[in-house]
């Protein structure tokens, strides 16, 4: 055969080749396989490079699985808002947040059969987990109002060798629409969920061992996650020793004299004291750093009422520990007060600012709300003795003078009602189950002179009696019933100020001096003695009258504002709060702490 020769002018060229029909065209047919062989390889290799990626755990990579009506991947709206707020949040400080929209990643959540298998699957080297069922409460409010209220445990779970550690988030949203509410609470709850884990998260070897390599990308991702953790570590640890040393700075001022009952970041308003205990409303917060604000703030949790043996200090309200509140809700407007020697409370409840409430709770925890109106704002309610009827102050609208309203707590009816065109009510009190004092100025004939009334709001008509009349220029206030309802205690003001104590049998009074000035008085179980708040040095202290001899005696020496004193049922100690601004939020907050003093030297 001869050889081929090169092409020549003569020659024609070739025409161009055109894309072969098949493999065969170009490799003989025995020579295939190996074809086939490499490329077979070459996708395998592919597809496991792709399922490591996929797969392949990753200390970095984080699956949130809270629970909030169903998980994200199922379809529940507020999950998945919660999940993509944290999830946010912690790709910002350089984590891989597993995320949807991608067919592989929600093929793998939606056939596994659990949360931690799905996080295996697609490489997660932590998981999040939590599952929230608030506590939904409909308010009675025209428009509507939801509440919805969750308290649950977080678990952050490491899946290389399967430890968790566990926190707790509490929180709480409303709106007139659930579904509003719902998104409200899950925006709160990320928050809450990030500052419950993010300490264990960074402290987990795995992470560790990238914050404390070489690797310098890493370093450089992992940057803002370390300065988060160790900027809330240095804050939150600032906030819990300022709150500690104001605390023993108060209890040095005492110089063990005084007894605190409550914690030291407490907001504890004193309600009333029955046998081996007081009634206390709280209003707790939980200091925590933002991810956002890069600041400390405030985590409100619900109000409460609790009945505190007299011997046991408080912890906070969100502790595991704490007592179970005999209520709680958004806020209580005023002071409440419990009936002598009895087991109930009356409060006034505040519904997101859409309406008001007439409440009563007994110590069981049942509660009854006797009236709720959107438009009148009920002030400093006060129950009589036996439950039957509640006092209280009553403006129709926010800034209009107070009437006084008296309802039967069974109906809500208003038995009583009285309206001054003077502004001259100076306080009110009940003698016993039917009787009820209160101070005003009757009509403008008489000038600004101050009368002690006294109603039986059982009795049909009514009829308004006026037995006692300060003197002329006297200023008459604050009266104060003795548990008998034999003596009224007032202040008074003048030309002979002081405290005047009046007998409701004769309606004759008399008046002992209270160096420092009186406020708040209030009577021994024995109507022997009446504690008073009066000035001191730094504020204002909490001291006891003698009524046999005159002689007055300060229980406190403290540099806050000692106030609100109550008897203990058996007379021996007299229970009071110690208020302070607050160490951590001084413009926003102030400190209440329940304590007592022994009445005897």
């Amino acid at each position: 055969m001869e050889d081929p020769r090169p092409p020549t002018d003569a020659q024609p060229p070739a025409p161009d080749a055109g894309p072969p029909e098949s493999l065969e065209a170009l490799v003989p047919k025995r020579r295939l396989w190996p074809v086939f062989a490499a490329l077979g390889l070459a996708i395998a290799a592919a597809g496991i490079l792709a399922f490591r990626s996929l797969t392949a755990a990753d200390p970095l990579r984080i699956l949130v699985a809270i629970d909030l009506d169903g998980y994200w991947w199922e379809g529940s709206q507020p999950a998945a808002r919660l999940a993509d707020e944290l999830g946010a949040q912690l790709a910002e400080l350089g984590f891989d947040p597993v995320k949807g929209g991608d067919p592989k990643v929600m093929k793998a959540l939606e056939s596994a059969s659990d949360p931690k298998e799905a996080a295996r699957a697609l490489g997660a080297g932590f998981i999040i987990e939590a599952r929230l069922s608030p506590e939904v409460v409909e308010h009675p409010v025209k428009e509507g109002y939801f509440e919805l209220r969750a308290d649950a445990p977080v678990t952050l779970t490491a899946l290389d060798k399967g430890t968790s550690t566990d926190g707790r988030i509490v929180g709480y949203a409303g709106a007139t629409k659930k579904d509003r509410a719902m998104a409200l609470l899950a925006d709160f709850m990320a928050s809450q969920a990030l500052d419950a884990v993010i300490a264990q998260l960074m402290d987990h070897p795995s992470v560790r061992e990238i914050t404390e390599g070489s690797d310098i990308k890493l370093l450089e991702r992992l940057a803002p996650a370390r300065r988060f953790a160790k900027d809330r570590a240095a804050n939150v640890g600032r906030a819990a020793e300022a709150y500690a040393a104001r605390a023993k700075e108060s209890e040095a001022e005492e110089q063990g004299r005084v007894t605190f009952l409550s914690h030291p970041s407490a907001e504890d308003l004193l309600v009333g004291a029955a046998e081996g205990g007081y009634f206390v409303k709280t209003a707790d917060v939980s200091v925590f750093f933002s991810a956002e604000s890069r600041d400390l703030v405030r985590s409100e949790a619900l109000e409460t009422l609790e009945w505190r043996p007299l011997d046991q200090k408080a912890v906070p309200t969100m502790d595991p520990g704490a007592t179970r509140p005999m209520w709680r809700g958004y806020h209580v407007y005023s002071y409440p007060s419990s009936q002598h020697g009895g087991d109930r409370v009356a409060l006034v409840e505040d519904f997101f600012g859409w309406a008001k409430t007439i409440t009563v709770v007994d110590r069981s925890g049942q509660s009854r709300r006797v009236r709720v109106d959107p438009e009148h704002r009920f002030v400093d309610p006060k129950l009589a003795p036996g439950g039957r009827f509640v006092a209280v102050y009553d403006r129709p609208e926010a800034g209009a003078q107070a009437d006084l309203m008296v309802l039967d707590t069974e109906s809500g009816k208003e038995v009583f009602g009285l309206h001054t065109e003077n502004r001259s009510l100076g306080g009110f009190t009940w003698l016993d189950e039917r009787r009820l004092a209160f101070v005003y100025a009757p009509d403008a004939s008489e000038g600004d002179a101050r009368h002690l009334a006294v109603v039986d709001v059982s009795k049909q008509p009514l009829s308004i009696e006026r037995p006692f009349r300060a003197r002329p220029g006297e200023d008459l206030r604050n009266p104060a019933a003795s548990r008998d309802g034999t003596k009224i205690a007032c202040v008074v003001s003048g030309d002979e100020p002081g405290i005047a104590v009046i007998d409701t049998a004769t309606w004759r009074r008399k008046v002992y001096a209270a160096p420092g000035g009186a406020a708040w008085p209030t009577f021994s179980p024995d109507a022997a003695r009446v504690a008073f708040e009066t000035q001191g040095a730094g504020g204002t202290d909490i001291a006891v009258m003698t009524l046999a001899t005159g002689e007055v005696r300060k229980l406190t020496q403290g540099s806050g504002q000692e106030r609100v004193p109550r008897f203990s049922a058996d007379g021996e100690r007299v229970l009071f709060e110690v208020r302070y601004r607050d160490p951590v939020f001084p413009r926003r907050r102030w400190i209440s702490r329940i304590a007592s003093a022994a009445v005897a030297p």
